[in-house]
């Protein structure tokens, strides 16, 4: 049954209670750091950038107290597209003309800036999904809320309806999951009908056949999942841009400053380190 424990493999959009430093920060501070940190690791060209970025995310995994089994976990899903996207850089990335041949495989050269172009992308996306699953670690689904919410709250003196955009932003977040679920519900329904399923079962051409059949009724699923919700939330009177109070009343503290001033010397550091 292990075959179709789906979102056990899946650490991206889950949280987890665990009361440490970093889940007891200001929700405007996380998003923030968060965001400055994922923009400095997309931006930078350099390895030592992306090894501080690496540093920096085993750091807020001791901080925040995520088990480190459960953020290396969540690369097991994605680690074959990026295995194929660092071989596809072996051939693709441009080289200089004194450049010697590393590997030479039926004609088929393979320069030293194709190595270092693949090492990159697969370091760099391996440490923004740790980074992603750390950030769902600690940030909850009303602190996502509340903190989109007074973020983007000056601009609605700019007549921007901010409130639709929030409420769009934690939907998507929290579909993650339940897509996992519903992948999951579908393949031992398909299963107990007499269906083949397991990784281990079967070449990867057969393996890539067996997920057709599950694509077209999880997307009628969420579709019918997603007019549901849309249902309920007008039958409750859900109105996206309406004026509210808040049960909770968020403070930024000098911890919080601290936590920030970290988030910010760290992006620095990877975008300026050559």
């Amino acid at each position: 049954m292990s075959d179709f424990e789906y979102l056990q493999k899946v650490t991206v959009g889950q949280y987890l209670p665990l009361g440490s430093w970093v889940h007891r920060r200001d929700p405007r501070v996380k998003l923030v750091g968060y965001a400055l940190l994922i923009l400095a690791l997309t931006l930078t060209t350099h390895i030592n950038g992306l090894l501080i970025g690496l540093a920096a995310t085993f750091l807020l995994l001791l901080l925040s107290k995520t088990p480190w089994r459960y953020a290396l976990r969540g690369l097991f899903t994605p680690l074959p597209f990026l295995l194929i996207l660092a071989v596809l850089q072996l051939f693709i990335t441009p080289h200089s003309i004194s450049s010697l041949v590393v590997i030479n495989i039926f004609g088929i050269e393979i320069f030293p800036e194709g190595i270092l172009a693949g090492i990159r992308l697969l370091t760099r996306f391996c440490i923004l999904v740790m980074l992603l699953t750390v950030s769902s670690a600690t940030l909850s689904t009303l602190e996502i809320i509340h903190g989109l919410e007074l973020l983007l709250k000056p601009l609605r003196l700019f007549g921007m309806q901010t409130g639709s955009a929030v409420m769009a932003v934690q939907i998507t977040l929290r579909f993650i999951p339940f897509l996992t679920i519903n992948a999951e519900k579908i393949a031992k329904a398909q299963a107990s009908r007499g269906a083949e399923w397991g990784s281990r079962k079967g070449n990867l051409l057969k393996r890539v056949r067996q997920v057709f059949p599950l694509l077209i009724p999880l997307f009628t699923n969420s579709l019918q999942q997603a007019e549901t919700l849309a249902d309920a939330m007008l039958a409750r009177g859900y109105a996206g841009n309406a004026k509210r109070t808040s049960m909770i009343e968020y403070q930024i503290s000098i911890q919080d400053w601290m936590f920030f001033l970290l988030m910010v010397t760290i992006s620095v550091f990877i975008i300026l380190i050559k």
